[in-house]
């Protein structure tokens, strides 16, 4: 322990407490006509995965695979396919970098494989086996995932790629300008060693080429997100906030922050087995040293000699970025549980348990209580209801009382085939680390605020009720968020669909609401889309983003940078809130226009979104 306490933001508090006991706090009335934001996010697609064969309405542009030649809408290569070609490489020593020497293009992509992929029989994930649709000889480039696995079937999962921080800051090289390097990261490292003894070794990374996979709108696929963009407004800049994945991407949602390791409140070095170290094991090309979701997650960026350091300190250094890490603090830049069970009790830590401590960074929560503005975050599976009608209870259930003892007396075989069918269902269903306000102390510890916490049936009722927040977060279920490997995009755009009915069906509600629709982060997919470095933890790579409302621009595709702190930066505008924190990415200016549409010339910028909405709009 250090003796540095993590935060001091005295106002914040004050204003969260006056709001909480009916004090000075006034409501702040929305300065634009949304007087309803509901934020939709999904789970781990790219923007090319997705909209790389998007046509775009006339009159508008889109910068994807089509637009770029390295594709054609039948979904083969393209005049420019060399563009997205991938490419071996090494690393000639002991250390990590982000710009590994380049080799030889592969021949062929690597065989895709069903890593991560949820047998729903069983509820087992399959093995970094081969993926048989696939053919083994597949382009060294993007496909049409659709022409081997249609899109909608009942067998549409396909395998899980690498997410994570180290892995994808090699991929991109930083800012993507070179993005030929996604598959040689994926199928060297994958997901790291420290993930048990059925993990990825040296040699067998158990990734194959499915992160280069896409979905053709050219010829079908995706038709709700394609027409959506065409009838509302999508951006092609949108990235998520922190390179990896999606513990440290809904943090950021939340926060415009990253969480960081603390004793009770003051900076602490984490167990030694839970730092990254992202240089090489020896006789190895680029397998991390200690690296996986059962161990190193934690870096402090502030000390260039600690491990993978080095190479984004001098990157960022060459564009005069600040990295924005505090002296002596270790952040979390990868997936470890929230610290709070969903009934507010807190969840044990220690270097076995990879569970990160709770958090005071001011969370979005906070803010809109500081200012009386209403709030809910829903998270499908908190709500009893979302686990007693989810279709897999009872074939969890079956499961279950198949295992339970029939020796055991009744009423109490029945009570505990109740609490471990209940609480088997709710892992299934429950996206804890898509809950980070879970994480929060302050709101965790605080009754009135923990209360904005809520799930899908509450979701449902209030839009039946027209009860809803002045501001909605929404997770999905984890099988229909649209995750590969136990999800697919297909389920998410089924989601989103009833959701968006849902409200249409309703005037009064929708006149006056925007829909934000997205995805936590990229999974690891391919995309050719520019990234800006903001800082040592971002951006990421690009993602599906929408507007849909009725002050939404019409058929519009938009070019201004943004990334998740967008979100909370609207929010911020739309009722006159402060940014979160002195850090906080909330605080970068709106982007000014320059010789490159997709690069702001005032960097580092990210918009507040304003640029998707046209509110001279008459209802």
């Amino acid at each position: 322990m250090n003796g540095k306490h993590l935060f001091t933001y005295s106002s914040l508090a004050l204003g969260v407490a006056l709001a909480l006991n009916g004090g000075l706090a006034l409501a702040s009335a929305p300065v634009t006509p949304i007087q309803h934001v509901i934020v939709v996010i999904g789970e781990n697609v790219s923007f090319d995965t997705l909209y790389g064969a998007y046509q775009p309405p006339k009159g508008q542009t889109v910068k994807n695979l089509l637009s770029r030649g390295i594709i054609k809408a039948d979904g083969t290569p393209g005049v420019n396919y060399a563009r997205a070609l991938q490419h071996e490489a090494s690393n000639p020593t002991d250390q990590y970098t982000i710009r590994p020497l380049h080799g030889n293009a592969y021949v062929t992509l690597p065989q895709p494989l069903q890593t991560g992929i949820l047998d729903p029989a069983t509820f087992q994930f399959k093995g970094a086996i081969p993926d048989t649709r696939f053919p083994t000889d597949l382009p060294s480039g993007p496909f049409q995932i659709t022409k081997y696995v249609p899109y909608g079937s009942a067998d549409s999962a396909t395998g899980d790629p690498v997410h994570r921080f180290f892995q994808m800051w090699q991929q991109t090289r930083g800012n993507n300008l070179d993005h030929s390097l996604f598959t040689w990261v994926a199928t060297t490292v994958g997901t790291g060693g420290d993930n048990g003894v059925d993990g990825p070794k040296p040699g067998d990374a158990q990734q194959g080429g499915e992160l280069m996979g896409f979905f053709n709108m050219s010829q079908g696929d995706a038709p709700v997100f394609n027409q959506l963009a065409k009838t509302y407004a999508l951006s092609d800049n949108f990235h998520q906030a922190i390179m990896g994945g999606t513990g440290a991407n809904f943090f950021a949602i939340a926060t415009a922050d990253v969480a960081v390791y603390n004793n009770a409140g003051v900076l602490a070095t984490p167990p030694a087995n839970q730092i990254e170290n992202p240089n090489p094991q020896i006789g190895t090309e680029n397998f991390y040293t200690q690296d996986g979701y059962q161990g190193g997650s934690y870096v402090n960026c502030s000390d260039a000699k600690q491990p993978g350091v080095k190479s984004i300190l001098n990157f960022l250094k060459a564009k005069k970025r600040a990295s924005n890490c505090a002296s002596d603090a270790f952040y979390l830049v990868n997936n470890y549980d929230v610290p709070y069970n969903v009934d507010g009790t807190a969840k044990a830590l220690g270097a076995d348990k990879f569970v990160y401590p709770p958090q005071t960074v001011p969370t979005i929560g906070e803010a809109l209580s500081a200012k009386d503005v209403s709030w809910k975050w829903y998270t499908a599976g908190r709500d009893a209801g979302d686990i007693l009608n989810d279709g897999f209870y009872p074939q969890v259930r079956a499961l279950v009382d198949s295992q339970v003892p029939t020796t055991i007396p009744e009423p109490t075989r029945t009570q505990i085939v109740d609490a471990k069918t209940y609480s088997s269902t709710q892992t299934i269903v429950y996206n804890s680390i898509g809950d980070p306000l879970n994480a929060s102390a302050n709101i965790v510890n605080t009754p009135a605020l923990r209360d904005h916490l809520k799930g899908m049936e509450t979701f449902l009722s209030d839009v039946s009720n027209e009860s809803l927040p002045a501001v909605s977060f929404v997770v999905p279920k984890n099988l229909i968020s649209g995750h590969p490997g136990y999800s697919a995009p297909v389920l998410y755009e089924m989601f989103i669909n009833e959701l968006v009915n849902t409200i249409q069906s309703k005037p009064a509600l929708w006149a006056n609401t925007a829909i934000i629709i997205t995805t936590d982060e990229g999974g690891g997919y391919f995309d050719t889309g520019y990234i800006q470095n903001l800082d040592f933890f971002g951006d990421g790579p690009r993602i599906p983003f929408l507007v849909v409302s009725p002050y939404a621009k019409k058929a519009y595709v938009d070019h201004v940078y943004h990334d998740h702190a967008s979100i909370l930066k609207f929010i911020e505008y739309n009722w006159e809130l402060q940014p979160l924190s002195a850090r906080s990415r909330d605080n970068l200016p709106n982007p000014i226009n320059g010789a490159h549409p997709y690069r702001p010339a005032n960097q580092p910028a990210i918009g507040d979104l304003t640029s998707m909405f046209d509110f001279s709009v008459k209802n």
